[in-house]
């Protein structure tokens, strides 16, 4: 645990305090790296004893022909080496481009800052590094398996991605590999590499033009297969009927892609919950070593493949492994939530519901009481966001094999087959309802959100040429970014930029305003100023939100300060825009309010 020097200086006891454990990441935007955070953070154990500190950055290989793109992302950057003079307990990185960087990076400021605590890489296999990789190999082979011997594919293509990445190169060896012992010729016109972002449809349509015979395709994440469904749906293709197409990483997007998509994922556990849990054992004293991650297929309407079968026998005996693997299928996200005591079990409803309909099959009886009940235990079951754990179009598949089979052995003449059948109606029906509130829900949230910032923006910028902003009028419209729980920081002075980013960074900041459970809190002069290190155990804070992704404020070559989000959905499509606004309007600050507000500061 921590024991800082003012702590030492007091003889206080470390018991009580905080651990904080520092998530790195590339590309908020990424739905891989969305998986991440979302992993990792709910493998933190329960109870107020943890917070979760993401740095949000870019990634930047130095090799930009454009050097304002370059630099832009260095200066993202610079929450690295903010929240680098920050304490922390433990960190987990996720960076693309680690095993690229390599030795440079391990020698680089910021692991020498970090050398002291535990560290955990994802994705990456670094000489010395603890590392939590997934086995590539497992799910890349079965794939191709089942390509070439179930639907006889002969001509299978890859759509790569960077020479930085470990994974990519893996990915494109493994696949070579596989192709040559199936007997398979592989050419180098077959493979074409990606920024491995959703902006691929160059590339793809470079690979379809180089191979217009293509039968399948293998994308090295779920994100190039964005492009390459445009460039087939433009070519009038269908994936999973012109050209098969399967992906890797198992995000949440490659169920809602239309058609969805087959994707190569964890058998068990996420990269990013068994990274936390590693480290925490870490953090714990007990010995840790590097794993792998096993991995399969997840086959959806671009490669079909039966995940499981259930026979009449294990249904008519009410077989628990049964149920329980068709629900590990269905909701495979709900494995790696984490659940508070208090929380539904969604998997024991699923079991409870599934098996009293098929019991009631067996005794070829179901009384109205017991029919009223199951209808409850539905409702409970969708009403406690079971939904958004499943791939729904497999879901609905699973339940009409399941009412097919059932309607098969059950005698077609009793009332307990038709109420049985009003069931599945109700529970398929209650589906399509709560999925299309669940839109309409999304799309208000989207659109209050942006008419709140519009708003905070409108506030907090000169139209008339009369009014002289200052950062007390940005502190002040705050509430309308719309999160619960927000914390500003600011410098004193701008920190400028320097290429590279070696500059230095104060070591005191300002907590200039927090949102605390939905109230604006503004700290008086006095209590503002605090140590940078102890910026995410500051008492300001919410005891109750456990996770903040953090944010750079800068403008130009001017870095302002950070602000700490609460880590939750909204973040992900609001957070970098809320910072670089942010940044904008206090950037036209610069040459009144913020001096202004620097002088009171000092005369204080």
């Amino acid at each position: 645990m921590r024991l800082t020097e003012q702590m030492r200086r007091e003889g206080k006891s470390s018991s009580n305090d905080r651990r904080v454990i520092g998530l790195m990441v590339e590309d908020l935007f990424a739905d891989y790296t969305r998986e991440v955070i979302h992993s990792v953070y709910h493998a933190m154990p329960d109870g107020k004893d943890y917070r979760l500190v993401v740095m949000v950055g870019k990634y930047d290989d130095d090799t930009y022909s454009d050097q304002n793109r370059h630099a832009y992302r260095s200066i993202c950057n610079s929450v690295y080496k903010i929240v680098e003079m920050c304490d922390i307990d433990g960190l987990i990185l996720s960076l693309g481009s680690l095993n690229y960087l390599g030795e440079s990076f391990l020698r680089s400021s910021i692991m020498k800052h970090y050398r002291d605590i535990p560290k955990v890489f994802i994705s990456a296999d670094l000489e010395g590094c603890v590392s939590v990789r997934y086995d590539n190999e497992a799910g890349i082979r079965e794939a191709i398996d089942i390509l070439i011997n179930i639907y006889g594919v002969k001509n299978i293509c890859m759509l790569g991605g960077r020479d930085d990445n470990n994974d990519a190169l893996l990915r494109k060896l493994i696949f070579k590999k596989t192709l040559t012992e199936k007997g398979l010729q592989y050419s180098e016109d077959s493979f074409v590499e990606s920024d491995m972002s959703a902006n691929t449809e160059k590339e793809a349509e470079l690979l379809l033009e180089k191979n217009p015979d293509a039968e399948a395709v293998f994308c090295v994440n779920d994100s190039v297969a964005i492009g390459l469904y445009s460039v087939m749906e433009k070519r009038g293709l269908v994936p999973g009927k012109d050209i098969y197409v399967f992906g890797f990483d198992n995000t949440h997007m490659a169920g809602e892609l239309i058609p969805s998509l087959a994707s190569v994922g964890s058998k068990e556990t996420t990269v990013g919950r068994r990274a936390m849990e590693i480290l925490l054992d870490w953090m714990n004293g007990e010995s840790v070593t590097s794993e792998l991650v096993p991995t399969m297929l997840y086959g959806r309407q671009s490669l079909e493949i039966d995940m499981y079968d259930f026979t009449a026998i294990d249904l008519m005996d009410v077989s628990e492994e049964a149920i329980y693997r068709m629900f590990n299928e269905c909701f495979y996200r709900y494995r790696n939530e984490n659940y508070l005591r208090e929380d539904v079990n969604l998997k024991r409803l699923f079991y409870e519901f599934i098996s009293r309909i098929i019991a009631s099959i067996r005794r070829r009886y179901m009384s109205d009481e017991e029919n009223e009940e199951i209808c409850k235990l539905v409702d409970v079951f969708i009403d406690n966001n079971a939904l958004a754990y499943t791939d729904i179009r497999k879901l609905m598949i699973s339940i009409d094999r399941l009412q097919i089979a059932i309607n098969n052995v059950a005698d077609k003449s009793l009332s307990t087959n038709a109420m049985i059948n009003k069931i599945f109606l109700q529970l398929k029906n209650k589906m399509i309802y709560s999925l299309s509130q669940e839109k309409e829900r999304d799309a208000r949230l989207i659109g209050s959100d942006r008419q709140k910032i519009q708003l905070f923006l409108a506030e907090n910028t000169d139209y008339t040429g009369e009014d002289v902003k200052s950062i007390d009028d940005l502190i002040g419209g705050v509430e309308l970014l719309g999160m619960d729980n927000v914390a500003i920081y600011l410098y004193d002075e701008p920190v400028k930029y320097e290429k590279g980013g070696d500059g230095e960074f104060p070591e005191t900041i300002r907590l200039k305003c927090v949102m605390k459970d939905g109230k604006l809190y503004v700290p008086s002069e006095e209590r503002q100023l605090g140590a940078v290190r102890d910026m995410f155990v500051r008492e300001e804070l919410s005891s109750k939100c456990r996770g903040y992704i953090v944010l750079p404020i800068f403008h130009g070559v001017s870095i302002y300060g950070v602000i700490a989000c609460e880590l939750c959905e909204s973040v992900f499509y609001k957070g970098e825009y809320i910072a670089d606004q942010l940044g904008r309007i206090i950037h036209s600050f610069e040459t009144d309010g913020w001096s202004d507000w620097k002088y009171k500061n000092k005369k204080k």
